[in-house]
């Protein structure tokens, strides 16, 4: 991947998808822009502050030499948020939890991605006191 305009901030004066969580960048709000090429293609990369800001909580960047996909920040924070959730279940009743574990896979990305964001903001939080 090649970038060909770095990221800048944007007002959308129309309705986009973010490219990280696939959800609306409504008009009026500010978002992150970036042109890019791979593969002879080019596209442009939108994305909300708070999903690429999440991308970087996540040491998403760490790993990726082709850049990130919106898969695979859909999985990293699926991963996430299951790992937080399974580390409030004291291990010696993970057993008698495990249905309520496998029940994870049926929350919906939207709430598993507010979760996790609330998660960082709050450590960012208490660090700051």
């Amino acid at each position: 991947m090649e970038t060909l305009k770095y990221q800048t901030e944007t007002k959308a004066i129309k309705e986009h998808k973010c490219s990280y969580c696939s959800e609306k960048i409504t008009v009026g709000s500010t978002y992150l822009k970036s042109t890019h090429k791979y593969d002879g293609g080019v596209y442009d990369w939108k994305a909300h502050k708070y999903c690429h800001g999440l991308a970087n909580d996540l040491n998403m960047f760490d790993d990726s030499d082709e850049g990130v996909t919106g898969e695979m920040f859909a999985e990293y924070v699926h991963e996430f948020h299951d790992g937080l959730l399974i580390k409030l279940i004291p291990e010696a009743e993970m057993i008698e939890y495990s249905d309520i574990v496998s029940q994870l896979r049926f929350v919906s990305f939207h709430y598993k991605l507010w979760y996790v964001i609330r998660h960082f903001s709050k450590l960012r939080a208490s660090r700051k006191s």
